[in-house]
């Protein structure tokens, strides 16, 4: 955050320094939304991913089931085999493809849910530090420009008060 360390005692001083603040909580609010379209894209990505895979799956299922019948009719049919046996491979191949792509989809996942407890943490504590000086600012006498009593008990009371909600 970019407050200054003395709080002002002017309206116009506290003013600024409010719709600073509301900037500051709209540009959060911003990045959390992004964020959560962020998310959203990399569900749609592993949805789409983990259906891809379940074809895939079937695929072999069914590869494996027409391998089986071709082997018991291999003395009639043996070109037949060979045909299936390579689409079984080349459906392996595909099916471990589709594996590592759902397996980087769930790791982009993890990462974004990450980054969004990141950023509504920040966000909250940030609100919280925007709330506790606002309410300081409202609190403290509008004559007052920085006696004794504006020094540092004052600061650590409030700083006593925000580690008590935590």
């Amino acid at each position: 955050m970019s407050a200054p360390t003395e709080l002002p005692a002017d309206p116009e001083s506290m003013k600024k320094l409010e719709k600073e603040f509301s900037i500051e909580a709209k540009s959060e609010e911003k990045k959390l939304q992004s964020a959560f379209k962020d998310m959203y894209k990399h569900e749609k990505s592993e949805a789409k991913a983990s259906k891809v895979r379940y074809k895939a799956e079937k695929a072999v299922r069914k590869l494996e089931k027409l391998e089986l019948e071709t082997v018991n009719s291999l003395h009639a049919i043996t070109r037949k085999h060979d045909v299936a046996v390579a689409d079984l491979h080349n459906a392996q191949a595909g099916l471990h493809t589709q594996q590592q792509q759902l397996e980087k989809h769930r790791h982009d996942l993890s990462t974004a849910r990450t980054h969004i407890d990141q950023v509504a943490k920040d966000k909250n504590d940030h609100d919280r530090e925007r709330h506790d000086k606002l309410s300081q600012l409202r609190s403290s006498p509008s004559t007052q420009t920085g006696g004794p009593s504006a020094g540092p008990g004052t600061s650590g009371a409030s700083s006593g008060a925000s580690q008590e909600r935590e």
